[in-house]
């Protein structure tokens, strides 16, 4: 139980703290709202966990994190993804000036990253990579059953990573209410902005 708790703290604070998956829910919540956003947080905690468990199930996940080939690869692919989510986010619609501020209305077909995308988005997110290396050196006990224990990682970190993640789509819903026009299109190219410098100390 000890261990538990301590992992469930370490992905809190992991899925907390500013990183490509916040300011991509900050972006979704300020474009869609709360209730739409939640798919990509779902997605985000999903896909994450499902890393997590693959990665510890598999003994391979030892080669993939310390195969310097590997890693460059990974990095570059992970950068040309979020390049292209920046792209997405900084090109999404806005509310004319003078409309009111409905965030449960359609957006646009293609223009909101839905459960899959962002549950997808984890395998070349390269904080996730770093995290899930930490997690399964710190917490995974190879001596023992893997099965159970990549369970119960997957399980708490889906718990935590809700938890850690929720506030940002929040403050991005919050904030959407009040962004129309050319306000919203320079909230809309600051998130792409900070998507893209988010990942610069990783990749460097």
């Amino acid at each position: 139980m000890i261990e538990i708790w301590g992992f469930a703290l370490f992905a809190y604070v992991a899925s907390a703290t500013p990183g490509p998956n916040n300011v991509l829910l900050t972006a979704v919540g300020a474009s869609v709202g709360i209730r739409r956003g939640l798919p990509a947080l779902a997605g985000i905690a999903g896909g994450f966990a499902m890393m997590i468990f693959v990665l510890a199930l598999s003994v391979g996940q030892t080669v993939m994190l310390t195969d310097s080939n590997v890693q460059i690869g990974m990095r570059l692919v992970g950068f040309a993804v979020l390049l292209w989510l920046a792209w997405k986010i900084a090109t999404s619609p806005v509310t004319p000036e003078g409309a009111p501020k409905d965030t449960d209305e359609p957006q646009e077909p293609g223009r909101v990253v839905g459960f899959f995308g962002a549950a997808l988005f984890q395998w070349v997110n390269p904080k996730a990579w770093i995290v899930c290396a930490a997690a399964i050196a710190a917490y995974l006990n190879v001596e023992q059953a893997v099965l159970p224990q990549a369970v119960m990682l997957a399980l708490t970190f889906v718990g935590a990573a809700i938890l850690g993640c929720l506030p940002w789509l929040a403050v991005g819903t919050l904030v959407g209410r009040y962004l129309k026009g050319n306000r919203a299109r320079a909230f809309n190219y600051a998130m792409a902005g900070l998507l893209v410098v988010s990942v610069v100390p990783m990749l460097l």
